[in-house]
């Protein structure tokens, strides 16, 4: 042993060594009540998606004309992404556009060029899948298979609205471009996800 040591004692030199790592501890503790946790993600993220917030500043990022339904349901644009190198399913010029309503995300609205319904419908994991008529078209309605996730509050500080799980959606496609409309939680009725895919398909 030391001499130093032996001359301020084997307790008081565990005493040194205790209270700095509490101190660290507790200091750590307190850094960590302040820093946020990450903002969570409404748009599906991948490399090369380009979030805007309006279709017109999304347009250039895309050669694919962007639709929206000309009623919106008392909703608003929320946030707008490009997916300019493809990425999670949805291939390169797709664009996915949330509506939010009541500071909580209303629908979700993805747009895919070069896509058939049937394409689409096989990237989603869904109990069951029904026809729907949509004036000349066929669309499908399809329940997903949801994980039980908790929603999301909204959140003034993350400038983020209220959003949930996409229990259902309908698939349908206009012009060569395939969309889905997807209702966030219990936020939208399927009676909403078919008037505005009618809305779309009378523009």
């Amino acid at each position: 042993m030391l001499p130093f040591l032996g001359r301020i004692g084997t307790r008081n030199c565990l005493m040194l060594v205790v209270i700095p790592m509490l101190a660290i501890t507790v200091g750590l503790k307190i850094a960590f009540h302040f820093i946020p946790p990450p903002r969570p993600n409404m748009l599906p993220k991948a490399d090369g998606m380009v979030e805007s917030i309006t279709v017109d500043d999304a347009q250039p990022h895309t050669i694919m004309p962007i639709t929206l339904p000309k009623d919106l349901l008392g909703s608003t644009v929320y946030a707008v992404g490009t997916y300019v190198n493809g990425g999670t399913g949805l291939p390169v010029g797709s664009v996915a556009i949330n509506l939010v309503k009541n500071d909580e995300r209303f629908v979700e609205i993805i747009e895919r060029p070069d896509t058939s319904v049937d394409d689409a419908v096989r990237l989603y994991a869904s109990r069951s899948e029904q026809d729907v008529t949509l004036g000349d078209n066929t669309g499908k309605l399809l329940a997903l298979n949801t994980r039980g996730i908790s929603c999301v509050e909204p959140n003034a500080q993350w400038k983020l609205p209220g959003f949930c799980e996409i229990p259902s959606l309908l698939v349908f496609q206009s012009r060569g471009v395939t969309f889905t409309i997807g209702a966030d939680g219990s936020h939208a009725t399927v009676g909403e996800l078919i008037s505005m895919a009618n809305d779309i398909l009378a523009q």
